[in-house]
């Protein structure tokens, strides 16, 4: 708000006089004015409907407008499955390649990440092929997003893994369970995942279908970058045990993380020393493959070729335990067996339903802000348009027809989307190429990854975690640029590390809305004055060049006037009005001196 208080002794003549604008035009002046006046002389019209019931009528007008006619249902149609718009205008010549190859490229890191991520939901390793596939394939036809890569991704898999041990522990203590005790025995960690998906996208339709997107815009890149590093070390301490070769028991509760390491400290000397070679072999083959020969390759090709690494690394080191059967030697760990197929549908448990439903509503807001904020950053780049709407339709069906399979939670994972992008993705039909890939591995080559060590999928996380902690530097640029930006970001970040994963998110989201709220309860505000032989006006103590007019006082108030800053705006308003009355007369009273020594010697000239 800015607000121009004008002195009563200031001649009406001065306020009428004309003056030209930056464009050169003559612009009239006015008088000072109140509000009612200033309606008054320009004819103020108001509107007599009210906003809920004009918002009200615009929605019911949309939900039967698609019924009006053939056309327009039609079009309600392609716009909720909008595979249906595109692909018919396919163009096959000058997408077709670009969308096989990025497909495939995006696949094959589909099966390391899958395979490893599903470690750290809490099921076996072929459960990552199912949730890899499956979303992927339901989001291609419900999305409006080209590029975002729909799968495991780090933070969720250690969110839905929190999540579904909190409910095992639950429905297996018959003290505080209403399942009998068949029911109890029967649950199983994969049965817990895809209900926790399914209630995750219950949420998620439920959010599109309320128009709540607009929440997303509190999720600030501060806030999420600070929770993604914190969560990141989560994930990180829990591959520790599987790089040494130990068994740590598990604990919870706030703090956690740091008992944990305690625990893979005191067990570092019984470390199985196969285990941890193979870990640093695997670790030293990513960095050099990702950091030296990739960009030595990419320098000397004209095209940039994405090198996958970890799918190297998987098929290495499966063939090379299997061989030296370091399994039965040493007793490395290994993945085990996973069976070839296809799985069958089966509902969700609705017994566990509610509290999945609790659990998943963090997953919801850290898969909505991630996937819609990536999806529109990609939208802009490219240069063509998504619908919001429809995206967290797209995702909430995705997870509900996805729920219906034993599959985990995923989302936009961030890495595999810009390989995506990098591959030359043009089309959704990219996903079909990846889905191909992977239906190949789920159908007949899943069985050859049973020696796969457990190590190398700890590996494999671990190196996919560098991008995360490299947001620590967020942290220089964050504090000489905002100081609020910089604590929402350490208090994501500390809270989601010294507490837990959901609890850091709950309190860093809160943390934020406060910072919201003071921020339009005590607004910056300040005088402001003129730079001379220009239109701008500018708070005087940054510009030395702003000369205030004794005549005008302009304030400035840095936020919308509402009922929770009323009293800050008339204290500061006041204040504002007695500094400048103070230094106005100063002013004036040089002028008045200036003016009575300029007539004195005016007079004298006269005379003389």
């Amino acid at each position: 708000s800015m607000a121009r208080i004008r002195p009563t002794q200031v001649e009406s003549s001065s306020s009428t006089e004309g003056r030209r604008n930056m464009s050169g035009c003559l612009v009239r002046g006015r008088g000072a004015m109140n509000q009612q006046e200033f309606d008054a002389e320009y004819g103020y019209h108001q509107e007599t409907t009210s906003q809920i019931y004009l918002c009200s009528k615009k929605a019911v007008r949309k939900c039967f407008d698609p019924c009006t006619s053939g056309r327009k249902f039609l079009q309600a149609i392609i716009g909720f499955v909008p595979i249906l718009g595109w692909l018919p205008k396919y163009n096959f010549k000058g997408h077709l390649v670009r969308d096989i190859i990025g497909g495939f490229t995006t696949g094959v890191m589909h099966v390391p990440q899958g395979i490893a991520y599903s470690v750290l939901s809490g099921v076996a390793p072929v459960y990552g092929l199912y949730s890899s596939f499956f979303p992927a394939l339901f989001y291609m036809i419900f999305g409006t997003s080209r590029h975002t890569s729909i799968g495991s991704f780090a933070v969720v898999a250690l969110m839905s893994g929190i999540a579904n041990e909190r409910i095992l522990t639950k429905y297996v203590d018959s003290s505080n369970s209403t399942m009998s005790p068949t029911e109890i025995t029967t649950l199983t960690p994969i049965e817990v995942a895809s209900t926790l998906t399914f209630a995750l996208g219950m949420i998620q339709f439920a959010t599109g279908l309320l128009r709540l997107e607009f929440l997303t815009a509190y999720f600030s890149d501060q806030l999420v970058a600070g929770f993604a590093t914190g969560s990141a070390c989560h994930v990180f301490t829990a591959q520790l045990d599987d790089i040494i070769g130990v068994n740590v028991p598990k604990v919870s509760g706030p703090g956690y993380i740091f008992r944990r390491i305690y625990d893979i400290i005191v067990r570092i000397p019984r470390a199985n020393l196969c285990t941890v070679i193979t870990s640093a072999l695997g670790i030293i083959f990513l960095y050099v493959g990702k950091d030296w020969i990739s960009p030595f390759v990419n320098k000397r090709l004209p095209v940039k070729i994405p090198i996958p690494y970890e799918l190297i690394l998987v098929i290495l080191s499966a063939a090379f335990s299997y061989l030296f059967r370091l399994n039965e030697r040493y007793g490395m760990n290994i993945v085990g067996e996973i069976p070839a197929g296809m799985p069958e549908p089966q509902l969700p448990n609705i017994t566990i339903l509610p509290d999945c439903l609790i659990g998943a509503a963090g997953i919801a807001a850290v898969t909505i802000a991630v996937h819609i904020s990536m999806a529109k950053m990609l939208a802009k780049k490219m240069k063509y348009e998504i619908d919001a709407g429809q995206e967290l339709y797209a995702l909430g069906l995705s997870a509900m027809l996805g729920g219906l399979f034993p599959i985990y939670p995923v989302s936009t994972a961030l890495g595999r989307t810009m390989v995506n992008v990098e591959g030359g993705t043009k089309t959704q039909l990219s996903s079909l190429f990846s889905c191909l890939l992977l239906l190949t591995i789920i159908l007949w080559l899943g069985p050859l990854l049973k020696t796969l060590p457990m190590c190398i999928l700890a590996a494999i996380i671990i190196m996919a975690l560098r991008s995360m902690f490299r947001k620590l530097a967020d942290l220089k640029r964050l504090w000489p640029a905002s100081k609020i930006d910089f604590l929402i970001w350490l208090v994501a970040f500390a809270t989601t590390v010294a507490i837990d994963v959901m609890e850091g998110l709950a309190i860093s989201i809160v943390f934020a809305l406060l910072t919201i709220i003071f921020r339009s309860q005590w607004p910056k505000s300040q005088s402001l004055a003129s730079i001379p032989n220009t239109n701008d006006f500018k708070d005087p103590r940054r510009y030395t060049a702003a000369l205030p007019n004794p005549n005008i006082c302009i304030f400035r108030f840095d936020s919308p006037l509402l009922f929770t800053n009323v009293g800050r705006f008339k204290y500061m308003i006041n204040k504002t009005i007695g500094v400048w009355n103070v230094e106005a007369d100063s002013s004036r009273q040089k002028l008045l001196k200036e003016k009575t020594l300029a007539d004195s010697n005016f007079a004298s000239d006269i005379k003389v």
